[in-house]
């Protein structure tokens, strides 16, 4: 909690508001792929997705420490009934729990087949992984799962990675005139696409077995307004039903 803390005060920061700014824009873009109803937002940033324009009409905060305007929850026990929703972003939540393949595991499970996950993480061969190794600042906390584990973790759970987007390839300098002096070689980077940036998006979809998924229609159910929840955990479940 207070990594996570120390982290979003650091987003005030001139890396900070570079990092946010560029993920919004590819958090756009990745929900282009989308479709259908509920959707939980789950990591570092409380207004990633403010102004964002999708079709998922239904959007949900959490967090582990669930301060306003973002809701608790824990990360080895999602309350969500098994493949209710239609996607889920992960906004550097691997890189700031205590477990990440058991998070990553009630995510996936909380995905219908043909949903999404939308997953942000830093980048631990980039610039800003010199930072997480040199042992400098709450960087040095921080997860850094690196992309190919993580799409090796999300196969086992029966997702396939559809996209995958860099960012940020300057690196995380104190000072807008030091980010300033490096926007040429963002540029350069951004326009080879070269997978070395300080961030990563991973856009991975559920599997399903020859079946074809369909539209939802946003109106099925206009009176909804929470997530479909479950009464306890999957395992509270489990244990009722022996």
């Amino acid at each position: 909690m207070r990594l996570l803390r120390e982290a979003r005060l650091w987003l005030e920061t001139p890396a900070g508001r570079m990092l946010l700014e560029q993920q919004r824009r590819v958090a756009q873009e990745g929900l282009e792929r989308c479709f259908g109803q509920h959707m939980v937002q789950y990591g570092l940033a409380p207004s990633l997705m403010d102004g964002q324009q999708s079709v998922l009409c239904n959007r949900w905060h959490f967090d582990l420490i669930g301060e306003p305007p973002l809701m608790p929850l824990e990360e080895s026990q999602w309350p969500f009934a098994p493949q209710s929703l239609d996607v889920v972003l992960l906004h550097h939540g691997l890189d700031f729990c205590l477990a990440p393949r058991t998070l990553l595991r009630e995510a996936g499970q909380a995905v219908r087949a043909g949903g999404h996950l939308l997953i942000f993480g830093f980048n631990p061969w980039s610039t800003w992984g010199w930072n997480h190794f040199a042992g400098r600042s709450w960087l040095s906390e921080a997860g850094f799962v690196s992309p190919a584990r993580l799409a090796d973790w999300l196969e086992v759970l029966g997702f396939a990675v559809e996209k995958r987007i860099d960012g940020c390839y300057r690196p995380p300098l104190k000072t807008q005139r030091g980010l300033d002096r490096l926007v040429r070689m963002e540029s350069w980077a951004n326009r080879h696409r070269l997978p070395c940036g300080g961030f990563y998006c991973l856009i991975a979809r559920r599997q399903m077995l020859g079946a074809t998924p369909r539209k939802q229609n946003a109106r099925a159910f206009p009176a909804l307004v929470l997530p479909p929840l479950v009464a306890g955990s999957r395992r509270t479940q489990k244990r009722n039903t022996k």
